[in-house]
């Protein structure tokens, strides 16, 4: 964590045309301050020049922030996988143990983002909400600023964990402590049906299967319950994550809420490419997880439509059969002999010819 003092809050502006920026009072922007991702040290998105037109220094009708101390925590990615793996990270002060036991902390001093100025224009990401709720945070506590502010001292801490480059225990405590809310600890492990996460009624994302429907059709005739993770709240999503003793779906977001289940979770993913970004093999090991990824060879880019890449499967029924009998490896790996009755009728389709690998 690290104190600077009489900084430079800089939010981003479509006037401006620059993102946003934290600046000590030195002119310099502040390191910690910035979203990394690899083991670079360039910043993702926001600036870190000086704006030209203040060559001169700050002009004298910014206004100074209201309060004395702000507790930094970067910028609101309002986006699921993003908020999870970018914002949330930073979050990791306001958690402490007790007796080996990890707690929601009182607030050190109030909290200040890059994030929506207005309670209203968070309502749109419930998601947001209801895990900063678990965190005993209100967003409407959450100070944003539209213009330029002052600020007389802000502390920054480093973010514990980084996309494709690092993770920290500490942000694994956090996960740990704002999923405790969401589930029985007497329920863990307690349903042995397998789920699929699917992508198929997504209106727009990041990546999907464009025939991704042929591949649940299978999964389901064989005993699968196929979910979508959209219509589901958080809190649901978390317990499905606890609650079944096999998951699976394809390679996106919605498996990173395994941060937030128990440690020791068995998934499945169905993956585009043969390499694995490593951002899902540090939730992995943070999460002590059992982890398969499937590629299925000639799976081919094609139209995105409205999501940012879009990829089809050669042979949907084979990548179909490839994540069976891997789900059921998994299974036969389990010590305790229960979760073998779920794959009865499972095992029908195992043992056929090629498909994901």
């Amino acid at each position: 964590m690290r104190t600077i003092e009489n900084a430079l809050y800089l939010p981003h502006s479509a006037a401006r045309g620059q993102p946003s920026a934290l600046f000590d009072a030195a002119r310099r922007f502040v390191p910690s301050s910035v979203d990394i991702r690899g083991t670079g040290d360039t910043p993702s998105w926001q600036r870190t020049d000086w704006p030209a037109e203040w060559a001169a220094g700050l002009p004298a009708d910014v206004p100074e922030a209201p309060e004395e101390t702000y507790l930094f925590l970067g910028g609101a990615h309002l986006h699921y996988g993003h908020f999870l793996v970018t914002t949330l990270p930073r979050f990791w002060p306001l958690i402490q143990g007790r007796g080996g036991v990890t707690t929601p902390s009182p607030t050190p001093s109030p909290i200040l983002c890059y994030a929506p100025a207005h309670e209203a224009l968070w309502q749109p990401y419930r998601f947001a909400i209801d895990i900063l709720g678990l965190l005993g945070v209100n967003v409407r506590d959450i100070h944003a600023f539209e213009g330029p502010r002052r600020l007389r001292r802000v502390v920054v801490p480093e973010p514990a964990f980084r996309e494709e480059a690092f993770a920290h225990t500490v942000f694994r405590d956090l996960c740990l402590t704002i999923g405790a809310g969401c589930y029985d600890p007497g329920e863990v492990d307690a349903d042995a049906r397998p789920v699929y996460l699917a992508k198929t009624r997504l209106a727009g994302g990041v990546r999907r299967f464009a025939n991704e429907d042929e591949v649940t059709e299978i999964l389901a005739r064989e005993g699968v319950e196929i979910l979508h993770p959209e219509a589901m709240g958080f809190a649901e999503q978390v317990r499905l994550f606890a609650r079944r003793r096999m998951v699976a779906g394809s390679l996106g977001s919605a498996l990173h809420t395994a941060l937030f289940a128990p440690p020791g979770r068995r998934v499945v993913a169905l993956s585009p490419g043969p390499q694995v970004n490593p951002t899902f093999l540090l939730v992995d090991a943070l999460c002590g997880n059992t982890v398969a990824y499937l590629h299925q060879p000639g799976t081919a880019e094609t139209e995105p439509g409205a999501f940012g890449s879009q990829q089809r499967l050669p042979d949907p029924r084979a990548a179909a059969e490839g994540l069976l009998r891997r789900m059921e490896r998994l299974a036969a790996g389990e010590r305790r002999g229960a979760l073998a009755g779920a794959w009865s009728r499972l095992g029908r389709l195992t043992g056929r010819g090629p498909s994901a690998t």
